[in-house]
Parts: structure tokens; sequence; C-alpha cells
């Protein structure tokens, strides 16, 4: 019996045991467990779908932007075409130089020289102050309206200063009635120079006769000075550049109004700006952002200055506005940027070939 109630008295014990150590939570415990749970997932599942949302919608507008800019832009269609002038030789140096008064000594060297069989040369006595000291007359007579600069050889046996030789051009022989005379640079001692200088828009070139050297300031030396020139010539040069153009895309109309050039210079008038679509110019002299351009509109067009689906534009950009000295010459690369006020830039780069003819196609 006493084992027997050891027994029960045991269970009885762990029974008890048992009945204190349990433990719960009751209905409104985990109703909050759950609510925290859910509001979490909530907050979270909230931030991912608003920045996938977000993204989405930035991606739409990108890709709407992408379209925008592809369906209002300009393509190049076929060659790029280039009107020029050609060279003129004004002397070749061959030959000796008109003498046009005293204390001058004029021959022809044979030795010293650029290119051809001689060069002129000039020597100038102590004596001469300033004035014409050679000339060239020009027969036929030359038309230079679409020339902007003249290149030739020359050298000193002493040091000038920038502009105290003068290359002067004249409608009459002789030089005797001087239509520009243009500033040299500095020349060093005993060293030929290749110069290349612009001609004044306002001088009168459509009957050039004449051209010479002429000394603006004394050249102050203690003995004679000797002045050798060669291969005088008006540089030929690229007058203008043919492009044609469409759209690109299927889509929006490239509205081709085109600018003013009131003063003729080649730049469009900053006054009246009411073109859209600028031309730009770049080589390695010089930067010009908003060339003067026409258009003609080639095969079927509805009249109107916007460039649509199915028609072709010849756009042709003077380069009457490049600086005098630098125009577009032999073997010069030069980039062209047709750039639309909406829509990407068509970017034109070509080399011009070396002789510059009347009509080119640049590759």
């Amino acid at each position: 019996m006493k084992q027997l109630a050891r027994f029960f008295g045991t269970g009885n014990k762990a029974t008890d045991l048992l009945q204190r150590s349990e433990k719960g939570v009751t209905g409104l415990e985990t109703a909050i467990i759950m609510i925290a749970f859910v509001v979490v997932a909530s907050v979270f599942a909230f931030t991912v779908l608003s920045t996938g949302i977000f993204s989405a919608e930035r991606a739409k507008e990108t890709v709407y932007a992408g379209l925008q800019q592809a369906r209002g832009s300009i393509e190049l269609k076929g060659s790029v075409i280039a009107n020029g002038v050609p060279d003129i030789t004004l002397d070749d140096g061959d030959d000796v130089w008109d003498d046009p008064g005293a204390n001058l000594t004029l021959s022809s060297e044979t030795t010293d020289k650029k290119q051809g069989t001689a060069s002129s040369e000039i020597d100038v006595a102590i004596a001469f102050t300033t004035g014409l000291i050679g000339s060239e007359d020009i027969s036929p007579t030359v038309d230079l309206t679409s020339y902007e600069s003249i290149s030739f050889w020359i050298k000193s046996d002493v040091t000038t200063s920038a502009g105290q030789l003068q290359l002067v051009i004249d409608d009459s022989t002789g030089c005797g009635s001087v239509a520009e005379s243009i500033n040299l640079p500095v020349l060093t001692a005993n060293v030929w120079k290749d110069v290349s200088v612009g001609i004044s828009s306002g001088t009168t070139r459509s009957a050039i006769a004449c051209v010479g050297l002429n000394v603006a300031t004394d050249l102050s030396t203690v003995s004679s000075t000797k002045i050798n020139i060669d291969d005088v010539e008006v540089r030929g040069q690229v007058t203008s550049i043919v492009v044609l153009v469409a759209n690109s895309v299927k889509g929006e109309p490239i509205n081709l109004t085109e600018p003013s050039d009131s003063d003729n210079d080649g730049i469009s008038d900053s006054a009246d700006r009411r073109h859209n679509v600028l031309v730009s110019y770049t080589d390695d002299f010089q930067l010009k952002n908003d060339l003067y351009w026409t258009k003609a509109f080639v095969g079927a067009d509805d009249s109107d200055d916007q460039l649509e689906e199915g028609e072709r534009v010849e756009i042709a950009v003077s380069l009457l506005g490049l600086d005098q000295a630098t125009p577009l010459v032999k073997s010069t690369e030069f980039t062209l940027e047709i750039k639309p006020s909406e829509g990407s830039v068509l970017v034109i780069q070509r080399q011009t070939p070396g002789q510059i003819s009347t009509v080119m196609n640049l590759k």
C-alpha cells in the first residue's frame, strides 16, 4: 500500500506540476500580433509597388522622349556637294617685277626661290623711305569677287614688324591707284614665310589688273634690304555646301523656315531669328555657329516650310561667313552640324580635295 501510495502520490505531483507550467496567449494578443504583421507587410508592399510604378513611368517617359527625338530628326540622303572657285595665279615669280621709281633694283633670283624657275627680287636702298617697291600687271584682268584670300611666299633679309610691308591689289595697271593695301605679318630675317591674307569685302574686285608690294613704314636699316616674293595666287575656296536631307523617321515635321542675312555677311541675322534650324561649321582655325542657309524642296512637297514624311529638301549652306584669311580651301577637314530645334543633330564630317574645282563630291 505504501508503494501504491507512493506511486499515486508521485503521479499527483507530476500532474500538479504540468498544470502549474501551462502557458498561453489570449485572443487579443494574437490579434495584435497579426495586425502588426499585416501592417508591416502592407507598408512593404506599398513601397515596392510605388517604386515599380515610378520606375515604369520614368521608363515610359524616357521611351517617349527618345521617340520624340527620333521622330524629329534629319538624315542625309546622298552625297555632300561643294561649290567652289579654283586657284588663280596672280604672279608665278618667274620674271622681273616692274620698277616703280628711284632707290630700287628689281631682278629675277633663280637660286633662292620656292617654286618654278625663279622668285622676284627687290633690292631696297637705304635712301628709300615708304611707298610702292614693285608691281606686276595682270592680263587679262581677274574677277576676285568670290574670293576671300591671297597666299604667297615672301622673304626679307631683315626682320620686319607687322604691317611694315603690305601686299597691294589694284584695278589699274602699275598699281597707280591702289584698291587695297593688306598688312603683312612679322617676317623673320632670311626665312621664307608662307603668308595668307584676307581681302576686304569692301574692295572692288571685279577686274583686278595689278598686284604689288608696298613699304608702309621706313625699314630703317643701315644697309639696303633685299626682299623676295614668289607664287602669288588667289586661293581657291569652297563657297557653299549642298546636302539633300529627309525626315529620318515617319512622324514629326521639322520647321525649315529660312534665316535672313540682310548684311550679306554669311551669318544669319541675330535681330530676326525666325529660323529653327541652326547650321554650325568647325575646322582647325574657326568655329561659326549660325551660318546662313537656303532650302529648295526636291520632288513632292506641299508648299509649306515643314519637312514632312516623304519629302526631301536641298539645303545650301553659304560659307561667306568664314574668316577671310581662313576660308575652306584644299585638303582641309571640316565638320558641318545641322541642328533642328528638336531631335538629334546631323553631323557631317568631310575633307576637301587636293584641288578646288567648281563642283566637288566630298568624300
